[in-house]
């Protein structure tokens, strides 16, 4: 995967070949083709690289039912909303949730939304 930032003009030999982009990026649960992404991935910004482990055979996929291993819905069985193989990330509908406070004013008193939090294939889900 590459994103482009900027590119020399074609057809103008008096500009050497040059070309903007970047070709480490830091997978969250932003998917490639969204602004957010491409906000957290900017040129320039240089972040600590993620150690992945490497997992031979894949076996989660949406859908599947899986039981929480770690945690505080440790024991808890859920369904498998979303799969993010670049880091090992399956989120469970409905467990794993943390609360996170939007739009909060002086005069506006804000909204708290749910929202699932990912959890780790390799040892927090079976």
């Amino acid at each position: 995967m590459e994103q482009v930032y900027w590119k020399t003009p074609r057809g103008k030999p008096q500009y050497l070949p040059r070309t903007v982009e970047r070709k480490k990026f830091r997978f969250t649960t932003n998917r490639p083709w969204t602004g957010q992404f491409r906000q957290q991935n900017m040129p320039g910004t240089i972040r600590k690289k993620v150690f992945v482990e490497p997992v031979a055979n894949w076996t989660f996929f949406k859908g599947d039912r899986v039981e929480v291993l770690a945690g505080k819905d440790k024991g808890k069985q859920g369904i498998v909303s979303q799969v993010f193989q670049e880091r090992n990330w399956v989120i469970v509908a409905g467990l794993n949730c943390h609360l996170r406070k939007v739009a909060d004013e002086k005069d506006y008193p804000g909204i708290t939304i749910r929202s699932e939090a990912p959890l780790l294939v390799t040892h927090q889900v079976r």
